[in-house]
């Protein structure tokens, strides 16, 4: 199983101030991390209730991407991934810059699909639509797959209207770099089954969802597994090994890491408790490390 870092929860009343993700990134390779995990937000509702995680207001992180190209520019074999709110993005441009940082670092990306749940506002302010934003998900995917994958692609559909074109650079990840669903309804599961290459659900040591804590969290992956890998025999896609990756907030030892290990959790990411600056972000670093390295 691979052990990552995760970027810091904002904390009341104003988000973690911004940390550079290529130095945090230099140091968890330094120290023995096999990732980093780095979240997708753009702008900051400030008349909107802020629901989820993310309750101190929606983190005022560097764009996701640019952080991804940054860290694996200034690393040599650390992947990147999170979740990536795809209703902010328009599926061309967010494929070509995919593609690019994946053909760049040498397929060391991993894209977590969401819709951004916790906030109505920033997704309407960043183009996109919140009644219809899994259906938009959804269709993206579609393009972004085809763009990635075939020589000449064209597509007519809801959302997006494609007349035949080609986009490079391709993923050097084959076909793509691996998509995972974050969330925790059925639903969400079914979807990654149908559509998706795995998960990406998060625990905290007091759940947001059902099932969501670090303790109810290992049989809760087992549980997860099990229902991807039946809506893909029902939506007759075939056997399929599907990619867990779940984010684990709050005092993690090794012990609770090799629960979720033996669970079948493929990579897990510790999330990093509020830090300031870098010297604290190093300290925070190695701290975790010994705990579960």
């Amino acid at each position: 199983m691979l052990i990552g870092i995760g970027r810091p929860l904002s904390e009341p009343p104003y988000p973690t101030p911004d940390i550079d993700m290529a130095l945090i990134g230099q140091h968890a390779e330094k120290v023995g991390f096999d990732w980093i995990c780095y979240g997708h937000h753009t702008v900051r509702p400030l008349e909107e209730e802020i629901t989820g995680p993310h309750r101190g207001g929606v983190p005022l992180f560097q764009d996701q991407m640019v952080g991804f190209a940054r860290a694996t520019a200034m690393t040599t074999r650390l992947e990147v991934g999170g979740m990536c709110v795809v209703p902010m993005h328009h599926p061309v441009t967010l494929a070509k810059t995919v593609g690019s940082i994946d053909q760049y670092s040498g397929g060391r990306l991993i894209l977590g699909i969401g819709t951004g749940g916790a906030s109505r506002q920033e997704i309407e302010a960043s183009g996109g639509q919140w009644e219809r934003r899994w259906a938009y998900t959804r269709e993206a995917v579609e393009v972004m797959k085809g763009l990635w994958t075939q020589e000449r692609f064209e597509h007519e559909g809801e959302f997006f209207t494609i007349p035949p074109v080609l986009c490079r650079p391709a993923p050097v990840s084959k076909p793509h770099p691996p998509l995972l669903l974050g969330g925790f309804s059925d639903a969400v599961l079914k979807r990654a089954g149908e559509w998706g290459d795995g998960w990406f659900p998060a625990y905290f040591p007091e759940g947001l969802a059902p099932g969501a804590t670090l303790e109810e969290g290992p049989q809760n992956i087992i549980d997860g597994r099990r229902k991807m890998e039946q809506a893909a025999n029902d939506s007759h896609r075939g056997p399929k090994d599907f990619q867990i990756a779940a984010i684990l907030i709050g005092d993690i030892t090794r012990d609770i890491v090799k629960r979720f290990e033996d669970a079948g959790t493929d990579r897990v990411a510790i999330m990093q408790p509020p830090i300031a600056s870098i010297e604290e972000g190093r300290a925070a670093i190695e701290k975790i490390a010994e705990a579960v390295l």
